[in-house]
């Protein structure tokens, strides 16, 4: 399959990798250069022009910023016979408009996030109820191994990006805080940083092997007047859970907010 990338920034360079280890991929960004350099990197196709990118490839992927979408697709729509397929990862941009953009293509709707370079990424698709199984069964083959896929209906999207895409910046900020934490105490960034993240994959790998509820497995740990209890406490006393919850419910309503300006 040939599959044009239209972007190259962080999240197009990441499934032009992905899609390199199996399909033949056409690489398209403004910046020209950084386009150039990844296409050699990749041993991959670079096209200066977006009608010259997208006229044979069986697929394209949108990786643009939203606002810079009318003008692509009134460079490419032109161009599209009945039944391309267009894959949009544009943030806030429902297949409502993809159709007005693009009436003739099979259009597909994905929101992933970063981890899928490293094959551990959530990518929600979107089933609006119309895709034929011949469609879900090759997006599902071409998204194979960059991490779990998800089916949902396009209502869910906005919250799939809050927990997962936005969510893995807010893991990021308490790694960050561990990490200081364990500098604080004593060891160095290096070995707090080690230590922190061999602790998150255990508590992963427990919560995965044993099946239990995370409540459960925190309460196993906390010994009467013990250390983990105390520190629990402080943790609640500061309203960290809440926190956790409110950020992402925050970026939960951006992305909500995100949708009505659009509709204005």
């Amino acid at each position: 399959m040939k599959i044009a990338v239209i972007g190259c920034g962080i999240m197009g360079t990441a499934f032009a990798k992905q899609f390199a280890k199996k399909e033949q991929v056409i690489l398209c960004d403004q910046d020209k250069k950084r386009a150039k350099e990844l296409s050699s990197e990749l041993n991959c196709r670079f096209e200066e022009r977006l009608t010259d990118a997208v006229q044979d490839a069986d697929a394209i992927l949108l990786a643009v910023k939203p606002k810079d979408l009318p003008g692509v697709a009134k460079a490419i729509a032109p161009t599209l016979a009945e039944g391309k397929t267009v894959i949009s990862i544009l943030a806030g941009i429902p297949l409502s408009i993809l159709k007005r953009y693009f009436p003739l293509a099979s259009l597909l709707r994905i929101m992933p996030n970063l981890a899928l370079t490293c094959g551990e990424g959530v990518i929600g698709l979107v089933d609006d109820g119309h895709l034929p199984e011949s469609m879900k069964k090759k997006a599902e083959s071409l998204f194979e191994g960059m991490g779990l896929l998800s089916w949902m209906p396009e209502n869910k999207v906005e919250a799939l990006t809050a927990l997962t895409a936005s969510g893995i910046g807010m893991v990021f900020l308490m790694i960050e805080a561990m990490v200081e934490g364990g500098i604080f105490m004593g060891f160095n960034a290096q070995e707090s940083k080690e230590f922190v993240l061999k602790t998150l994959e255990g508590a992963i790998a427990l919560l995965k092997k044993t099946g239990q509820h995370p409540a459960e497995l925190k309460l196993n740990i906390s010994s009467p007047a013990g250390t983990t209890i105390a520190g629990l406490k402080e943790m609640e006393d500061r309203g960290v859970r809440s926190g956790i919850i409110n950020a992402l419910l925050a970026s939960h309503q951006r992305g909500l907010q995100m949708l009505h300006d659009l509709d204005k």
